[in-house]
């Protein structure tokens, strides 16, 4: 019965991706305009400043920015200076491909579902509520709509849970810690990630307390994490031959992230009612908000003791990078929901093991009182 029902949602989830695909056909079958989109950036904001009339969205302007940077052999740091260079990349080597900018969307959708499968197998150990777990994640509006746009999120979530994913697999086999570094120097290399040293200092220490026989390999693996980095930058070396200029760029870059006001605490109220102040000091509703985020959520962060047995430790993992996440998004972020989108699979897991984990609890008791 279980296999039945696990085999319904697979169905389900897959008629779903091809039912959404299908009703916006047109974002993934439209070629790339490069004249359209290079005149788009031209009048924009970022180039004439208040004299825009209408501007470009994010989605324009990274899709602008993958196919200058690889049609054009662009400078990486004179269009969209603001993230580093590897999403737009990518997006310029859809258009190469598909001669569409949101094709490749499909292909990173696919491998999160894929990955929440797999990790879900690991904690849940329960194949049927870890297709539930993929189902959440599918139908999820937030995650759904960034398939029809050319932004830098899903990228992001998919290195990102797939640096952890192998991460847990390192701890059994520690080749794969260099998977896992791989993916994180790839998550480093596509949006500014400031929690990154949070996150990686946690994962070292889990290293350096339970696995120390791996800790080497943890540290050597750790130097792919700057080399991606430095590699997807290359461009910026072709133009500027100097590491000076680029340690400049850098702070560039940083000096512009920390111009935007953080909103401390709006993330949780996004959560919880739907609602956020924007940067304008408005209270907004979010239209990509769905009942199930706040008990997803609240389940998520219930604390259990997960380092008492060495098989917890991998649910140990996943609760620690979301909790340092959560802190990161609470206190130096505008809270939009879009920046616990690299976090919801796992958010989504944990909350399904410990809703089966209280269950089997309250199960447990209940078989005690009828023999009573």
């Amino acid at each position: 019965m279980r296999k039945i029902i696990q085999r319904i949602i697979f169905i389900l989830i897959i008629i779903s991706i091809i039912k959404f695909i299908y009703l916006h056909e047109n974002y993934f079958t439209r070629p790339f305009d490069p004249k359209y989109f290079g005149e788009l950036y031209s009048n924009s904001q970022y180039v004439i400043g208040e004299r825009s009339v209408g501007g470009i969205g994010d989605d324009g302007l990274y899709a602008f920015a993958g196919y200058y940077y690889l049609f054009q052999g662009g400078d990486v740091s004179a269009v969209n200076f603001e993230h580093p260079p590897l999403g737009k990349y990518l997006i310029g080597i859809s258009i190469l491909i598909f001669n569409n900018q949101n094709v490749i969307n499909v292909i990173y959708y696919l491998f999160i579902l894929f990955l929440t499968y797999k990790i879900g197998q690991i904690l849940i150990k329960d194949n049927m509520w870890s297709m539930l777990s993929v189902a959440v994640i599918a139908l999820d509006p937030l995650i759904q709509d960034n398939l029809i746009r050319s932004l830098l999120d899903l990228p992001f979530s998919l290195f990102f849970v797939a640096s952890v994913y192998f991460y847990i697999l390192g701890l059994k086999k520690p080749k794969y810690l260099f998977l896992s570094n791989l993916f994180l120097g790839m998550t480093f290399s596509v949006r500014f990630f400031p929690s990154i040293i949070f996150i990686y200092g946690y994962l070292l220490f889990i290293i350096f307390i339970k696995y120390r026989g791996y800790l080497k390999t943890y540290i050597k693996s750790s130097l792919l994490i700057p080399v991606i980095y430095l590699v997807s930058h290359l461009s910026f070396f072709i133009y500027h031959p100097s590491f000076v200029e680029f340690l400049r760029h850098k702070k560039w870059m940083l000096s512009w992230f920390t111009g935007t006001p953080a909103i401390t605490g709006n993330i949780w109220r996004n959560i919880f009612t739907g609602k956020y102040i924007s940067s304008t000091g408005k209270l907004l509703s979010n239209a990509y908000w769905i009942p199930v985020i706040p008990i997803l959520t609240f389940m998520s962060i219930i604390p259990r003791k997960m380092f008492m047995k060495q098989k917890y430790v991998e649910l140990g993992v996943i609760y620690g990078v979301v909790i340092i996440n959560l802190i990161y998004v609470t206190f130096l972020t505008n809270g939009i929901q879009k920046f616990i989108m690299p976090i919801y699979p796992f958010i989504v897991i944990i909350a399904v093991n410990n809703l089966l984990y209280f269950y089997s609890i309250i199960s447990s008791c209940r078989k005690t009182l009828l023999k009573k």
